[in-house]
């Protein structure tokens, strides 16, 4: 099991054939030499624990930091303080430093688990998946018996293509008795392992094994995999699930848990806080946040904070309130502005909406989302001269791309600017050659125009490029209809 403070006691049964005292006393005084060489051994090899206090200019936090760092330093041997170093690095974002102190750690007490599977964790982070493998291997093999570590370990082995090595783990982590939120994490696992290995009854055991009325995200849409590859026609509750989701399964980690209370100052609390929103514990959150707010008053980015915890649980009266209430504090916020204008578009107040669009693009002339909202109210309120009018002002401040150029030569087309659709269709394609979607309209364009032989040879280029759009499929019809193709 996990060790947290305990001594580990061993016992040894010694052979029966008997020794002379001066014997016995040899074999003690060699036992006790060994002890002392091991020791000696273990201090020498560990490493000076790591300060990492000055890789931030939180106050707190420095000050947390040090008073663990002097002690580790003051007890070198101290597995235990050197790992809680590590859960400081962790909590606070230094996760170079965590890794590093997590090894230390293991290094001096390779007997807690803790140690190797903290540092796994880390690792998996930072995308180091091998790394964290052979971390979490480790731990593993002084407790098989924590789920989380299956767990884990399987959907790392799936990231990594090694689907048969995954359902190997999640069968390691059913075998022993779980909570209700880890069975379901488990049979999920096992359920996509069996599917991409393409046993799909053994994926429609896996999933039907879960008893819940609210499945999570993840699961919906493994069972839309599965009824699309058996050639069943989706349920109408899974048709939404068919879409992409980075949604992933969770499951109870005490150990990872116990991280979090290791966090301090602004940073690391406003990294917590987010984690916890984005982990669907915005409830959670929201004390903290209110706790910074009160700590930390100059700091707007906690007003945005404060209204995506609020968000997350549907309170969205109170979030426009508080983005309100934050642009009083801090008028010259643009993300408190721009984050309100978003919140009332989507509550469908339009005309509010854009008057704070305009009011961010009017404090900071270079934010480009404010621009791109913008257009995008104004077409759905069918101001279609208007959006193009936003969108071709924001060229002056983003760089060049063949998407800005090629929605401005749609729009262009929309209001009969012909020639002016045109130019942009081709601003478009100078910077991807290959976008059929572009030669297909600027087809349409030059149609109007009656260069007939040019619209042709932008159709040509279209289809060669793309087939089977059905954007060059329709372009094609309509330059048939308007007489500039004949018909095949």
């Amino acid at each position: 099991m996990f060790q947290v403070d305990n001594l580990i006691l061993m016992s040894y049964r010694f052979p029966t054939r008997r020794y002379s005292v001066l014997a016995l006393v040899v074999i003690v005084k060699a036992i006790s030499t060994i002890a002392l060489l091991g020791c000696n051994e273990s201090t020498t090899l560990v490493a000076e624990p790591i300060d990492a206090s000055q890789n931030t200019d939180d106050e707190e936090l420095q000050d947390f930091i040090r008073a663990t760092y002097v002690k580790a330093v003051n007890d070198p041997e101290s597995a235990l303080l050197r790992g809680r170093l590590g859960m400081i690095y962790d909590a606070n974002g230094f996760h170079d430093a965590a890794i590093e102190t997590y090894r230390q750690a293991y290094e001096l007490d390779s007997e807690d688990a803790r140690w190797p599977y903290l540092e796994s964790l880390a690792l998996g982070t930072q995308g180091r998946l091998r790394e964290a493998l052979h971390s979490m291997n480790l731990a593993l093999e002084i407790d098989s018996t924590y789920v989380a570590s299956h767990l884990a370990k399987g959907f790392w082995l799936m990231d990594l293509g090694d689907f048969e090595g995954a359902c190997e783990s999640f069968d390691d982590a059913a075998r022993i008795n779980t909570l209700s939120r880890d069975h379901i994490a488990i049979n999920a696992g096992r359920a996509q392992c069996n599917l991409e290995l393409g046993d799909l009854d053994a994926a429609a055991r896996a999933l039907d094994s879960i008893s819940t009325e609210q499945l999570p995200r993840y699961v919906e849409l493994l069972q839309a995999r599965i009824y699309r590859a058996q050639g069943k026609s989706l349920p109408n509750g899974l048709a939404i699930a068919s879409k992409d989701s980075k949604d992933q399964p969770s499951w109870s980690d005490p150990i990872a848990g116990a991280v979090v209370e290791y966090t301090r100052g602004l940073s690391g609390e406003t990294l917590l806080a987010q984690e916890l929103i984005e982990g669907g514990r915005a409830a959670d959150a929201l004390p903290l946040i209110t706790s910074l707010i009160e700590r930390y008053q100059a700091e707007s980015h906690l007003i945005e904070l404060h209204s995506s915890a609020l968000i997350a649980l549907n309170r969205i009266d109170e979030a426009i309130d508080a983005l309100n209430n934050g642009l009083s504090e801090f008028p010259a916020s643009h993300l408190i502005r721009f984050n309100l204008a978003s919140l009332l578009e989507s509550t469908g107040q339009f005309d509010k909406a854009l008057s704070h669009y305009e009011g961010v693009i009017d404090s900071k002339s270079d934010f480009i989302p404010a621009y791109d909202a913008q257009v995008g109210l104004l077409l759905q309120k069918g101001a279609t001269s208007n959006a193009r009018g936003v969108l071709r002002a924001s060229l002056e401040y983003r760089q060049p791309d063949w998407n800005t150029y090629y929605r401005l030569g749609v729009l262009d087309g929309a209001l009969g600017n012909w020639e002016e659709s045109v130019r942009n269709f081709s601003y478009s394609i100078e910077l991807a050659p290959r976008n059929s979607d572009a030669y297909a309209n600027m087809a349409l364009s030059l149609g109007e125009l009656k260069r007939t032989d040019e619209a042709k040879n932008a159709i040509t280029r279209a289809r060669a490029f793309a087939p089977d759009s059905p954007k060059v499929k329709r372009a094609m019809e309509t330059l048939i209809a308007n007489g500039v193709l004949e018909g095949e």
